[in-house]
């Protein structure tokens, strides 16, 4: 039986885009959407869904009003179903919040459609709900768009991924892609040439930065190897510590003399290696402060990276 999904956001192009993706590398599933919280709760009750994603900031009912009355239901306990937030609020105060109410996991914007359907993937293995997701290669044509096609170029540019797209096959979709992307599209007595998109700027790097992280007042080194201006991953040594997804983490990093103690959250953790015992993990982090003058020194170190 495919797995059954509800998107919420009151957004129509973002409902759009979001169910074009996930209908593009699972083809098999069944996609519904509503446009506010009081929306999906009218489709929850009348249907069984196996997994909701949902914005945070909604007229009428919120995000986390919407998870607070999903684990109030029989059938949408947390140890059942996965929930899935997706917002741009990433202080420590509403992912403490997200954390309590039962949410699943946390994809903060902006985010590339391979990060979306990481995060699916990730919350249906948690719930061993993969074979709903059934491996099917992706359909031709329609929603699921090849890749580089309208409905992947046009996610990655709203959530702010750093590829990208080819030009599509064909004048018309062509010259879509590239109004999406803020290009003009070619005329119709040129239709073999296309217009291809400036390329987005770069929002993470590769890096190679040896410092120290503390989780939970306890401090222990660690090397940065992606760094952004909203988020950060780093290698740390299994045996020193498992940090906790949504966890707080601190990380020191200095520029031009200064050393500044950085505020974020966890987003993920995974081994370096296929086995359990692996002797390194990769750990995502998320940015919580929004203070101008830590923003000034994150921009001021990206750029020299």
């Amino acid at each position: 039986m495919s797995m059954k999904i509800l998107v919420v956001d009151d957004a129509s192009f973002t409902r759009d885009l979001i169910r074009r993706a996930l209908r593009k590398q699972f083809p098999a599933c069944v996609i519904e959407d509503a446009v506010n919280g009081r929306k999906a709760q009218q489709l929850m009750t009348k249907n069984q869904f196996d997994m909701v994603l949902c914005d945070w900031e909604m007229p009428e009912m919120t995000g986390v009003e919407l998870l607070k009355w999903c684990r109030e239901q029989p059938k949408y306990k947390k140890e059942d179903i996965p929930f899935l937030m997706i917002t741009s609020r990433g202080d420590k105060s509403h992912v403490v919040e997200a954390v309590q109410a039962g949410v699943t996991d946390y994809l903060g914007k902006p985010f590339s459609s391979e990060q979306l359907v990481s995060k699916v993937l990730s919350a249906a293995k948690r719930h061993k709900m993969e074979g709903k997701l059934a491996a099917e290669k992706p359909r031709g044509g329609g929603d699921s768009a090849g890749p580089g096609g309208v409905a992947t170029a046009s996610l990655d540019v709203l959530m702010g991924a750093g590829k990208s797209s080819k030009p599509a096959s064909s004048p018309a979709s062509g010259g879509a892609m590239d109004v999406l992307l803020g290009g003009k599209p070619a005329k119709a007595t040129q239709a073999t040439k296309f217009t291809h998109p400036q390329a987005p700027a770069v929002t993470v790097k590769d890096v190679k930065v040896p410092t120290v992280v503390r989780f939970e007042g306890k401090q222990f080194r660690c090397m940065v190897i992606q760094f952004g201006k909203q988020e950060a991953t780093m290698l740390i040594k299994s045996d020193d510590v498992i940090p906790q997804v949504l966890g707080q983490a601190v990380l020191d990093l200095e520029h031009k003399g200064t050393v500044n103690r950085l505020n974020y959250y966890v987003q993920s953790v995974a081994t370096t290696e296929k086995k359990h015992d692996s002797t390194f993990l990769t750990v995502g982090l998320g940015l919580i402060d929004q203070d101008s003058e830590k923003e000034a020194f994150i921009s001021q170190l990206f750029n020299s990276l």
